[in-house]
């Protein structure tokens, strides 16, 4: 399945799994506003078609995707905030705490960044295997958190810290994305996935930066020039436009000579490129 198709079918049961949500209909509607606003889908559909590597299941895989998009979603809520940055457009809609007001922005995002254990939890997965997962998310909830305090208050300005910031508040998750497939492998194989995926994640984060000073807010669905602004590390703090440009096909060619050995993936990930890369 290509990501076009894949995005329709995983916003519906994205839709049923928050409609049938046990909470307040208040909460349900600030909580599913986010989820439900858009996106790529990109980090649900790279669970996907791993998975029919690994047998990890299309059920399990539907709900991890569910668990890794509403903790994203969970996180750009928090992002936009006044007191981080300060955003109001999302997606190309008001941003939560606009449409809400902060306090219920607040929960909602608290919500969705903690409700994922459970989710994860509850996968069809023989016993040994639900540890091993929830520690795997554990770990890369807790780093985005990290990373995101980083990006907002760097302990120098560094490219190496630059490095560290995108690993862990971008390419954490996308880790998480290409190792939780493999869960039932092992060891090394869940870290080698891992670290491959906090490549991915630190290239996606560095195409992130150059659309953020080329793209309008139509294209963007946010507002642009923002990381400028607020003086935050990225890319082009350190290169020029055109080398960064050259950086992130390099880096992308690279990441796709390790995913050999998933040929239908290299082929619909060539294409994934050039749909984020471009405005």
């Amino acid at each position: 399945m290509k990501l076009a198709e894949f995005s329709p079918f995983f916003n519906c049961k994205l839709k049923n799994f928050l409609d049938e949500l046990h909470i307040s209909k208040p909460f349900k509607d600030v909580v599913s506003y986010t989820p439900l606003a858009g996106g790529k889908r990109l980090r649900a559909y790279l669970i996907w078609e791993l998975s029919r590597y690994t047998g990890f299941g299309e059920e399990n895989a539907l709900k991890a995707g569910i668990a890794v998009e509403l903790f994203h979603s969970g996180s750009l809520i928090h992002d936009d905030l006044p007191a981080i940055d300060n955003d109001t457009i999302r997606r190309g809609l008001p941003s939560s705490h606009i449409k809400f007001g902060e306090s219920k922005a607040i929960l909602a995002g608290d919500f969705l960044m903690l409700f994922p254990g459970r989710v994860l939890s509850s996968l069809d997965l023989e016993t040994r295997y639900i540890h091993p997962i929830l520690e795997l998310w554990q770990e890369t909830s807790l780093k985005v958190v990290e990373g995101e305090f980083d990006d907002v208050f760097p302990e120098d300005e560094s490219i190496e810290q630059m490095e560290r910031i995108h690993a862990a508040k971008t390419g954490a998750l996308f880790g998480f994305c290409f190792a939780a497939p493999f869960i039932r492998e092992k060891r090394e194989k869940i870290d080698e996935m891992y670290k491959l995926g906090v490549r991915f994640g630190k290239l996606f984060q560095m195409m992130d930066d150059i659309k953020d000073v080329i793209s309008t807010e139509s294209e963007l669905g946010k507002t642009p020039g923002k990381d400028g602004k607020q003086n935050r590390l990225t890319i082009l703090s350190f290169e020029s436009l055109e080398e960064a440009q050259i950086e992130v096909k390099e880096s992308f060619h690279s990441i796709l000579g390790e995913i050999d050995s998933f040929t239908d993936l290299k082929k619909e990930m060539r294409d994934i490129y050039y749909l984020i890369a471009r405005r």
